[in-house]
């Protein structure tokens, strides 16, 4: 009878353990979420006074996060993708599925690090964001993330008169 005792004791743990965990996820969901909310809504702000129609346009729509573990048909993260059109380039902000310790990075495309590079925005701890540029296997590139740090970032699109 001790071992049956053991064995709903261990069981006891261990739906405490999983309660916990789901409780744990649901935080750092509902966080992951809110942060990139804000984060859009800041963009938004800050390209509003330049937007203009076919020249620079802002939108934003529902997205689910998905990822190689987590397949679009059961993933959670129910979020929103912001794109941006500037002179006719897209430009796309899209939330991967949420890290370790409610880890959360974006990909950016459309502004591409080089020939293989990729850029992505990361979720400091402190509340800030941080502009990724990685190219290979050398350690990225990294710039806070602010509204003069787009904005330079989305001149680099505008077509340069040659004349």
């Amino acid at each position: 009878m001790k071992d049956v005792q053991q064995l709903g004791e261990m069981l006891r743990h261990y739906a405490e353990s999983e309660a916990h965990k789901k409780q744990l996820f649901e935080t750092q969901s509902q966080t992951w979420a809110t942060r990139i909310t804000e984060l859009f809504s800041h963009i938004q702000q800050w390209l509003e006074p330049v937007q203009a129609p076919h020249l620079l346009e802002v939108s934003r729509e529902a997205y689910v996060a998905f990822g190689p573990s987590t397949p679009v048909e059961t993933s959670t993260f129910k979020t929103e993708k912001l794109s941006i059109v500037i002179a006719g380039k897209p430009v796309e902000f899209v939330p991967d599925v949420m890290g370790n310790a409610g880890q959360i990075s974006l990909a950016v495309m459309g502004l591409t690090a080089a020939r293989y590079g990729s850029i992505s925005l990361v979720g400091l701890p402190d509340g800030e964001w941080q502009w990724r540029k990685t190219n290979g296997l050398k350690d990225p590139d990294t710039f806070a993330f602010d509204a003069n740090f787009l904005a330079q970032q989305l001149q680099s699109l505008i077509p340069r008169d040659r004349g």
